[in-house]
């Protein structure tokens, strides 16, 4: 009878024991499944502030090709200026249009619509910057196909250089802020 009770014993030890180690590989599995899961989402979200920190960046540099040229437009009359003519308008556009999923987000580019308070603050801040380059360079083109005299143009190379360096200052600080802001979401 000693032996059936210690067997019954051992088979209760034994099927607590499979229990506990089947709830311990259970608790792993949860645990690395769960891990994985925050994983893939931070890298997801850096690669999502790494998206919007290039693509503020690189309005930087389509600001600095517009005055670029309308510099050229401007000051060097040769037989491609309508070609140039042509190119400007296009990185025009491409600007305005990125400015414009910048500052109030883009479903298909993953751009929040939501903004920190800095960053709303900065958009405000560079947006009257942007529209006067933006509402000069299209006249300056206007001007350009209506064969306007130079000197109108000239006054408006020099409002788009007068707001360029302003537009690449703040831009900066936006550049900035959102490299900021991708840290803060690291740590």
């Amino acid at each position: 009878m000693k032996k059936s009770n210690q067997e019954a014993a051992e088979k209760i030890t034994f099927k607590n024991l499979r229990r506990l180690y089947f709830f311990a590989l259970l608790t792993i599995a949860l645990t690395i499944i769960i891990s994985q899961f925050l994983v893939q989402y931070n890298l997801n979200q850096q690669l999502s502030d790494s998206k919007i920190i290039n693509f503020s960046g690189k309005q930087r540099m389509l600001s600095q090709k517009i005055v670029k040229e309308v510099l050229i437009l401007h000051y060097v009359s040769d037989s491609a200026t309508a070609k140039k003519t042509s190119h400007l308008k296009e990185v025009l556009e491409i600007w305005k249009k990125n400015q414009n999923a910048l500052k109030n987000g883009s479903d298909s580019l993953a751009f929040p619509k939501e903004k920190s308070e800095t960053l709303s603050k900065l958009y405000l801040e560079i947006n009257p910057i942007f529209n006067k380059i933006a509402q000069t360079t299209d006249s300056f083109l206007l001007n350009l196909q209506q064969k306007k005299s130079a000197s109108e143009n000239q006054k408006l190379v020099q409002i788009i250089l007068e707001n360029e360096g302003v537009f690449l200052s703040k831009m900066n600080q936006i550049v900035t802020q959102y490299d900021l802001e991708a840290h803060e979401k690291v740590t």
